[in-house]
């Protein structure tokens, strides 16, 4: 082969492989939705990318605990409903006409029945889960909170309600017999994008969302001054109690103290409503900014199609040309091998 055909055979390679690259290329960014893979490709746009992916992570870490957050809470509400329910009408339909004149004994004995059915019920409701975890379980969420001890009394992690109090200096939950702190009951937090803070290893909480509920500032916990329970499940033994032993006066102290506890109650249940609509609105707004990352990431290094099909139209009509060429001016043996 002489030189000059030597040398025409290095051209034409040099040509087939630009053209081959080119076509793979394209093909590569219609493939990928991406017009480039290297970050040296566009260093400007690549480090604007690299930026708003890291953006784009943080913010859907947002989302995710949000939403676990707000599907959570939801199905606090339903439970919180439903106990609210179970209050209304015992404290105005079984207790009302308990203390009727013209219900008997044997009807107290059948409504002392439907308050202990009532208030199963309402121990299920507090043993509530949402996925693996019980939604009134404080930072024990694992464990159901609530059970019956042997006297019939209600336990909170395995300490009688009545025996426990509350200490405004430090927030927290004790058991009066031994001083000791309720266990598994403290607060628990999340980020959801409000500008987490922390002193020393504490969080500010007006920077972050509080995702534990405690249940005994759902139920109730304590007694009053005349040694009555203050927890909404021990109080309906008492009132179911009241019913067999035909104890009105009693049961009308209940009645008076339940109306307070129903209207306590009511305003817990408007207070989850508000936070329920307050990580709806905290949701979209979330949204709304995954949204907008994701359409900078496409402006910065999304393909335009129609010029895409454009340029795979014309790399195919090259790469065949070239080929064509090559059947023209190469050796038969050559050209059988490239092809």
């Amino acid at each position: 082969m002489r030189v000059s055909d030597k040398t025409t055979v290095r051209n034409y390679l040099k040509y087939l492989e630009q053209a081959k690259t080119n076509y793979a290329e394209t093909n590569a960014r219609i493939a990928s939705g991406n017009r480039f893979v290297r970050i040296s490709y566009d260093v400007s746009a690549g480090t604007r990318v690299l930026r708003t992916r890291t953006d784009l992570s943080k913010t859907q870490e947002y989302y995710d605990n949000v939403k676990s957050i707000n599907d959570g809470l939801s199905v606090t509400e339903d439970a919180l409903k439903s106990i609210n329910d179970i209050l209304s009408d015992v404290q105005s339909k079984k207790i009302t006409k308990a203390m009727s004149d013209s219900t008997g004994e044997a009807g107290r004995k059948a409504l002392a029945n439907e308050v202990k059915a009532l208030k199963e019920e309402i121990l299920q409701f507090a043993n509530t889960k949402y996925g693996n975890k019980y939604v009134l379980g404080g930072s024990s969420a694992k464990i159901a909170p609530f059970s019956v001890g042997t006297d019939g009394k209600l336990l909170y992690n395995g300490i009688d309600v009545n025996n426990i109090i509350y200490d405004n200096t430090d927030g927290r939950y004790y058991d009066k017999l031994t001083n000791k702190l309720v266990p598994m009951d403290s607060d628990i937090y999340a980020d959801i994008g409000l500008g987490l803070r922390m002193v020393g290893s504490d969080i500010e909480s007006d920077t972050a969302f509080k995702v534990s509920y405690s249940g005994l500032e759902i139920l109730g916990f304590g007694e009053n001054s005349d040694g009555m329970p203050n927890n909404i499940f021990n109080m309906l033994t008492n009132i179911e109690k009241c019913m067999r032993d035909g104890d009105m006066e009693t049961l009308g102290k209940y009645g008076d103290i339940l109306i307070e506890t129903t209207d306590s109650f009511r305003a817990l249940l408007t207070d989850i409503g508000a936070k329920t609509n307050f990580l709806d609105t905290v949701e979209a707004r979330i949204n709304s900014n995954i949204d907008s990352y994701k359409n900078q990431l496409n402006n910065l290094m999304g393909i335009n199609d129609a010029e895409e099909a454009k340029n795979q139209t014309m790399n195919d009509y090259v790469l065949k040309a070239v080929l064509q060429m090559g059947s023209k001016i190469l050796p038969v043996t050559l050209m059988d091998f490239l092809n």
